[in-house]
């Protein structure tokens, strides 16, 4: 393997050290030059991307922060891969890096050998994540659908949910209608809109998410 060319991007000289300290003993991973700021971290790549393999990105900092820093990087220069190495775990400023560019995100409470084998992993075109932001970001993708699903139902009215409730158990559009006092076309209706709304192609899907989200018979 090629020796990875990193750029340490940290407004504390003591993280710096540490990290230098980390990944001194591994003979494929060569830090070969710091920033301690994300300004003077693009006047170094404006001079010296073509020696620079992986920017380790720290988050904080002052002036221009690691997430606009990023930006600048991954639009200029394509071949460098960014990685966040930070102090926080919240979805805010996980999404905030990989939607600037960053093709990892690392907690600084990482050991060296998470350390080296994330740089390692993007610098081979991977993308590599703490098992703590992993678990962040499963989280919120779960509580996201979650939202989702009741953004949805929200778009129903309150009869459009009794019409669809009294569909899934199987009820024909004229019982339906006789148990809501409207009529088989107001029903047939109600089910085109819902159709629309939900953007379903046919019954069974209606009935599938009348199921999941508990709605049966509760008109």
């Amino acid at each position: 393997m090629d020796v990875i060319k990193v750029l340490l991007v940290d407004d504390h000289s003591i993280i710096r050290n540490g990290i230098k300290l980390m990944l001194k003993k591994n003979t494929t991973i060569k830090i070969v030059a710091e920033a301690d700021s994300g300004v003077e971290a693009i006047d170094y790549l404006e001079k010296n991307a073509q020696d620079i393999d992986v920017v380790l990105m720290n988050i904080d900092m002052p002036g221009l922060n690691g997430i606009d820093t990023t930006k600048v990087i991954t639009k200029e220069y394509k071949n460098i891969k960014v990685l966040a190495l930070s102090m926080h775990i919240e979805e805010k400023y996980i999404t905030e890096m990989l939607d600037a560019g960053a093709v990892g995100y690392i907690l600084k409470q990482a050991s060296i050998e998470e350390l080296n084998q994330a740089i390692e992993n993007i610098a081979q075109g991977k993308k590599i994540y703490s098992n703590e932001v992993s678990t962040t970001m499963m989280n919120a993708l779960i509580h996201n659908e979650n939202d989702k699903e009741k953004d949805v139902i929200n778009v129903l009215s309150t009869r459009e949910k009794e019409v669809l409730s009294l569909i899934a158990l199987g009820e024909t559009n004229k019982e339906v209608g006789e148990k809501l006092f409207i009529s088989a076309r107001t029903v047939e209706s109600h089910r085109r809109k819902i159709m629309e709304k939900l953007e379903f192609k046919n019954s069974a899907e209606l009935i599938r998410y009348a199921i999941e989200n508990n709605m049966l018979g509760k008109a």
